[in-house]
């Protein structure tokens, strides 16, 4: 048996190569649950530094709340964590199930790349991948500006054409270069 080397990991590379992971995952169709788990463990790390940080609340469990009707904040914080939990714990529901929608895990992956570039000005390839094919598939959730639509449109043709293993194969070695 060989000896394990020690590892010195930051909060923050722990979430970078946590979401690196899942985005592999996620372009591999893996589990849905193991990915909706590893994200939230990142995105946790990356919000509770971000608010440490002072930054802008992230809009899947912070921000988002400020457009509740007061009284109502914990039954949405615990709809947005039921399934983080749920994956989690079974303290108090060990023989219960869930109702589990697995593109809540994509709008947590595409938050918390986007949280990470702003705390470290990095935005590896593989968020970008991710990023990528997540802008192609929600067009109608962003507002860009027109020029930028009409461009976003003509890529998104092609990338909706494609399964994610192509695109990941196809898109990822593109996206190697540097981010500017």
């Amino acid at each position: 048996m060989t000896e394990c080397q020690k590892l010195t990991i930051s909060k923050l590379d722990a979430a970078k190569r946590q979401l690196e992971t899942v985005i592999r995952l996620y372009f591999a169709y893996g589990d849905p649950v193991a990915i909706h788990t590893l994200t939230s463990a990142a995105y946790n790390v990356i919000r509770d530094i971000n608010k440490k940080r002072g930054g802008s609340p992230l809009i899947a469990k912070d921000g988002f709340l400020d457009y509740i009707k007061e009284g109502h904040e914990k039954e949405v914080r615990d709809l947005i964590n039921a399934a983080e939990n749920f994956f989690k714990h079974a303290d108090r529901d060990y023989d219960s199930t869930i109702d589990f929608n697995p593109e809540q895990s994509e709008f947590l992956i595409l938050e918390a790349c986007g949280a990470y570039w702003k705390l470290t000005g990095e935005f590896p390839p593989l968020f970008r991948v991710y990023q990528s094919w997540f802008i192609a598939h929600h067009q109608a959730l962003f507002n860009f500006p027109e020029e930028q639509k009409r461009l976003i449109a003509l890529s998104a043709s092609a990338v909706t054409t494609v399964s994610r293993e192509q695109f990941f194969t196809q898109a990822l070695p593109a996206l190697m270069k540097p981010y500017a």
